[in-house]
Formats: C-alpha cells, sequence, structure tokens
C-alpha cells in the first residue's frame, strides 16, 4: 500500500513539473520572426535585424518579440512578419541593397502610389521634410516632365506609420543612416526644420487623442499641465504627467545615424513616429527602456475639460433643482445643495457594506466617471460619494426624474479607465422620491 501510494505521489509530483514546464515554455513559443523595417534605437536594433515573435496583438497593435531573453513590445508596422526563418532571409535578401538607407522628402504632397507609374493610384501624400523608409527598388514608367524624362528610380518605401508605396527618388533626400556624415549633409536643413518644429509644438498625453475621439474627456486627466517639455532655452526636458513628474538636464541636442534625437547629457531619447506623434524614451533607475507617446491636438485640451466640467456641473445642478431632497423608506433622505455637497441620514442598512462606519452624514458629490452607450438607456451617468468622514469615493449609477432619483451601488472593479460598463450580478438598487413623497 505505501510503495502504491508513494507510486501515485511521484506521479502527481510529475505530472505537475511537467504542467509547470510546459506552461512556461508554452509562453515563450515562437509564432514566427520578424524583420526590422525601421531601426528601433531604444532597442539597439536596426533594419533588417531579425527578432523571434511570441504573440501578435490586433487590439495593441503591437507584436511581442523576445530580445536578449526580455520580452518587449514592437508596433506592428515596425516589422515585417515571417512565418520561418527562411522566408525572413529571403525578405532580407530583398531589401538588402537599401537595408541602410532613408529618404527626407523635398515636395509637399508628394504622392506615394500603389504602382511603379505616375498614374497609380494615390495612396497617401508625403508633407515635406518627411522621412520615409527605402525598401526597395522597382521597374516602373519613365517620369517625364517637359518633354524630357526625369532622373531617378522608383522606389518602394514606408512612412514611420506603416504606409506603404511607390515614389520617384526625384523629389527624395537620400541618405545613408551608416554614415552619419552623408546624412548631415544631404538632411542638414531638413533635420533643422524638423527639430525646430519638434521645440516649438506642444506635446500632450497620447491618451488624451482617445479621450477626444471617445468623447470621454475627464478634466482631472486633461489638463495644460500635462505633457512633454523639451526646454528649448532652458537646458531642462520635462515629462509632467498626473502620476510621473521627470526632469532630464542636457547640454545639446543630435541627431543619430538612426534617425532619433538624443538629448546630450540625459538618457532621454526622441523619436518621431508620424506626423503629429513622438516616442519619448529613457532608462530608468532599474536600467529599464521606459517610451511614453506625446501627440500634437488641433483641439486645446483646456477648453475641453472647462465644457465637461460644465456639463458635469449642469449635471449636479438637475438633482438641486429637481429636489433637492429626495426621500426613502429604506435608505433614508439624501439631499443635495449647491457647490457639490450632500448630506444623507438614514442610510445604515448599506452599512458597512457600501458605506464605511462612521462616514457621517454629508460630503461632497461630483460625477467623475463616464458610462457605456449600453448602459444609458437605463442611466445619466455616475455618481460619486465622499463622506467627509471617509477617504474613499462611492459610485453609483443615477437616473433623475420629476418622481425622483434611482440609483445602483458600482464596485470599483466595474470601472475601467473612467467608464463603466458592467453592472453587478446582484445590483443593489436604491430608489428614492422628490419632497413630499416616498420610495
Amino acid at each position: 500500500m505505501k510503495k502504491l501510494r508513494c507510486f501515485y505521489n511521484t506521479k502527481l509530483i510529475l505530472t505537475v513539473l511537467c504542467f509547470v514546464f510546459f506552461t512556461i515554455t508554452g509562453c515563450s513559443k515562437k509564432i514566427g520572426y520578424g524583420v526590422v523595417n525601421w531601426s528601433i534605437p531604444e532597442y539597439n536594433l536596426t533594419a533588417s535585424d531579425v527578432v523571434p515573435i511570441l504573440v501578435r496583438s490586433n487590439i495593441s497593435k503591437v507584436y511581442i518579440a523576445e530580445l536578449n531573453k526580455q520580452k518587449i513590445e514592437i508596433p506592428l508596422w515596425q516589422l515585417t512578419f515571417c512565418a520561418s526563418k527562411r522566408e525572413a532571409e529571403a525578405y532580407i535578401k530583398k531589401t538588402a541593397e537599401y537595408r541602410s538607407v532613408y529618404a527626407a522628402v523635398k515636395l509637399d504632397g508628394l504622392p506615394l502610389r500603389s504602382t511603379p507609374d505616375n498614374t497609380g493610384k494615390q495612396v497617401y501624400r508625403l508633407r515635406e521634410s518627411q522621412i520615409v523608409k527605402v525598401l526597395w527598388k522597382g521597374e516602373g514608367a519613365p517620369v517625364i516632365a517637359r518633354d524630357k524624362p526625369l532622373e531617378g528610380d522608383w522606389l518602394y518605401v514606408m512612412t514611420n506609420d506603416g504606409t506603404r508605396g511607390w515614389c520617384f527618388s526625384y523629389n527624395l533626400f537620400m541618405y545613408d543612416e551608416g554614415e552619419p556624415s552623408v546624412s548631415r549633409q544631404t538632411t542638414e536643413t531638413v533635420a533643422d526644420e524638423i527639430l525646430t518644429s519638434i521645440l516649438k509644438s506642444r506635446w500632450y498625453p497620447e491618451y488624451y487623442r482617445d479621450m477626444i475621439r471617445k468623447k470621454q474627456i475627464d478634466p482631472e486627466r486633461m489638463t495644460d499641465n500635462f505633457g512633454f517639455f523639451p526646454g528649448e532655452g532652458t537646458g531642462v526636458a520635462r515629462i509632467m504627467l498626473k502620476d510621473e513628474q521627470l526632469a532630464f538636464s542636457y547640454t545639446g541636442i543630435t541627431k543619430n545615424r538612426m534617425g532619433a534625437y538624443q538629448f546630450e547629457g540625459s538618457p532621454l531619447l526622441l523619436q518621431i513616429r508620424d506626423s503629429d506623434t513622438i516616442a519619448v524614451n529613457y532608462t530608468d533607475e532599474k536600467g529599464r527602456v521606459q517610451i511614453r507617446y506625446f501627440i500634437t491636438l488641433k483641439e486645446d485640451p483646456q477648453e475641453l475639460a472647462q465644457a465637461e466640467t460644465e456639463r458635469r456641473n449642469d449635471a449636479l445642478q438637475t438633482l438641486v433643482t429637481t429636489g433637492p431632497v429626495f426621500n426613502s423608506v429604506n435608505y433614508g433622505v439624501l439631499e443635495f445643495t449647491d457647490g457639490g455637497r450632500f448630506h444623507w441620514k438614514g442610510y445604515q442598512v448599506l452599512s458597512p457594506a457600501i458605506i464605511p462606519r462612521g462616514a457621517g452624514n454629508s460630503g461632497s458629490v461630483a460625477i467623475r466617471y463616464f458610462i457605456s452607450a449600453k448602459l444609458k438607456t437605463e442611466y445619466m451617468g455616475i455618481l460619486s460619494f465622499k463622506f467627509d468622514g471617509s477617504g474613499d469615493w462611492i459610485d453609483f449609477f443615477y437616473t433623475v426624474s420629476k418622481q425622483g432619483v434611482k440609483l445602483e451601488y458600482v464596485k470599483p472593479e466595474n470601472i475601467t479607465d473612467g467608464v463603466a460598463s458592467v453592472r453587478s450580478l446582484n445590483p443593489v438598487i436604491l430608489f428614492f422620491g422628490t419632497e413630499g413623497t416616498e420610495e
């Protein structure tokens, strides 16, 4: 019997070890290989380098690759995916002639075309001074100007957002990133203009764009104080976010051979991602590369935040105007006052499960979050209560009418990135009638 028990115990241990082994190795299993299209200085990768690909995320639009036994994220456009090493080698061979060749655009509005022909469909219009990566040369129709063919070749190029197309080389400054002197000679003016534009532009956190697109402005996270400040004339560049404030002293800004701007004397490196996006990366105290993305905007974030603040204040005023006192047999008397304040008595049935003991009978009320579209048929938004005797906010879905107020408790874990889209399986729902009535 002891031998049998020992046998099964040994078998169980082996099974667990095998499970752990396959779990670990399975997480690192390659799905293919990525050939670098555009040099990535933060990881010391240049065009045509190859990295193993572990995961492709269509949601985040990145590949998770393995580099020096660490997992890194690389935007989809920056790699060409190959299912095998042989396929990767074939692609490298195809692009070998122009492996380290980039180009700066001479002409504003220069088109990228779907075919190497001046009558080919336009897929993109390049701006003056924009940098493109040259992939390979192709055979195409001659480009005629004043009855004479222009000198040059049809090149298949890629922009720094991944758009590809054919462009005639006559309107490009070609340079090799492996030859800094040539790069400086051919793109000195262009680079100066680009750097000047970077230094004079206002750079906001990338999430501002998502807020604007989704029409979900959070005034606490969208202010004029957040962003990347290059520090032109001061020698101090700053990254200012709600939970992160960093300062980098530097002595000058130079463009390295991979097209990135190095803030000399600091770990700060800046890359241009597209016409209105930059990537700012630095090495933290633990030696890890950190990357933050910033954008320019046509809209004024301060005006957007102010408009959202006014909308929230108007919504709170509706409660004051409709009530201001609301009554419930089970949940007490709730009164809203001007200045974002409330008084709530008789809520004992909600304590301590929802409202902590000792919270008091008054506090601040605010609209701090959004609700998903599917919940708007039932609720107007979220009310957040902060009792004077408690440090935490308590959130409720709410809707208000002439008959009163309906509240539904929202668990903190049901709010993600400032949006509540999930209700509890067994919701706690509160009904309050207007003054003179009871629900």
